[in-house]
């Protein structure tokens, strides 16, 4: 992102084989990464969250402005959301409202991201830092994943609710960029498919 001086570390001949190794399960559990649907306890403790966050903070930030922040939620808090998401939608019918209700029980954790927005900053625009807080929600699904958990990224129309935003208590400049369901893997992990890289790349020069 423009704005923040380039960092970065080049391993050569000389590096040493650990570290080596260390780069490439990183970049294999990259290139491996899916979102999980069917998620079961144990969910993250609080150390591996806190990991997890310190991750999820070095995203590219132009203007270091951290646009982010995170809400933990689970247990009765799960439940709870359930109780916004259907008091979001008071004309749904019973059938809706239990699903409504049941949405955030699909995982023992749901890491609410917000964007809290500076929507009058004269070198950053908004659509700059909601990809800043996207980009640290992708860094968290991948820090999840290095610690043995799968994440499941949802957004739709609850993250725009005036009730689930009250409720969440989030103020009139702060965006919900998206709900991330996490937890232990039920069942064989999935499979990521290889996209062909000819079909999305190009080399010039």
């Amino acid at each position: 992102m423009s704005g923040e001086a380039a960092q970065g570390l080049r391993y050569d001949a000389a590096t040493d084989e650990n570290t080596r190794l260390h780069m490439s399960d990183i970049l294999n559990s990259m290139r491996a990464r899916v979102s999980n649907p069917r998620l079961i306890q144990p969910s993250p403790d609080r150390n591996e969250l806190e990991q997890m966050f310190q991750c999820a903070v070095r995203a590219p930030d132009h203007g270091r402005l951290r646009p982010w922040r995170f809400i933990v939620l689970q247990g009765q808090a799960l439940a709870e959301l359930g109780q916004a998401f259907e008091a979001s939608q008071p004309t749904a019918d019973e059938t809706r409202r239990l699903r409504l209700r049941s949405m955030p029980l699909r995982a023992p954790m749901i890491i609410v991201s917000v964007a809290a927005l500076d929507w009058e900053h004269k070198k950053v625009p908004v659509w700059e830092q909601q990809v800043a807080v996207g980009i640290a929600t992708q860094h968290l699904q991948l820090a999840a994943q290095a610690l043995g958990y799968g994440t499941m990224w949802r957004t739709g129309d609850m993250t725009e609710q005036p009730a689930v935003r009250e409720h969440l208590g989030l103020a009139d400049h702060e965006q919900i960029i998206g709900f991330l369901y996490t937890g232990t893997v039920e069942g064989e992990p999935r499979v990521a498919d290889q996209q062909p890289l000819d079909d999305i790349v190009q080399y010039r020069g």
